[in-house]
């Protein structure tokens, strides 16, 4: 069957039978069509997909997972979540705290101090992006002044940087010769 009628078999969308079968959780055979080679579906096997779906359904889930979190007593000194776990005595819990802890520890140091959390006033050095949001002058401007030589910059790798002083100068330049800033 072709991929409309084995989608409508599973009772789901072509594009997720797609991506079953890239998966390979479906197997599919090819066969010649009209236009080429196209994905030929059988019964037989979209019938042992829904089983083992059914019994992966079946399967107990890991309780650890998703157990519900700890209420702390009130009685318990507020020092830090930590202690007030660690005094409760549930071990899961604390062990579940640890690790949300650490996850987030290490998303805030993969995040860290990127380049866009300075401001661009203190930059050395900006992209035409980041010169049009400073100047006001849209980006496509800039990028023409550079090409015809009244914008200064530095082609760094597959980019252009300018400094913004080089902005400010091309801006004053044009205000001063009474030309509207293109």
């Amino acid at each position: 069957m072709n991929k409309q009628a084995a989608a409508d078999y599973l009772n789901i969308s072509v594009r997720t039978l797609q991506r079953l079968t890239s998966e390979g959780k479906i197997s599919a055979g090819m066969v010649s069509g009209r236009t080429g080679m196209i994905t030929d579906y059988t019964a037989e096997e979209l019938d042992c997909y829904t089983q083992a779906e059914a019994e992966r359904e079946a399967q107990p889930r890991d309780a650890t997972r998703y157990a519900k979190p700890h209420v702390i007593p009130p009685d318990t000194p507020s020092t830090s979540p930590s202690l007030a776990l660690e005094h409760t005595g549930n071990k899961e819990s604390m062990t579940m705290f640890v690790a949300m802890l650490s996850d987030a520890m290490r998303a805030a140091e993969t995040q860290g101090n990127t380049v866009a959390d300075v401001p661009l006033r203190d930059k050395m050095t900006l992209s035409f992006k980041e010169a049009a949001r400073l100047s006001g002058v849209p980006e496509s401007n800039l990028r023409a002044a550079f090409a015809d030589g009244s914008l200064r910059g530095t082609k760094i790798g597959r980019g252009v940087r300018v400094t913004p002083d080089d902005v400010k100068k091309y801006v004053e330049a044009r205000m001063k010769a009474g030309k509207r800033v293109r």
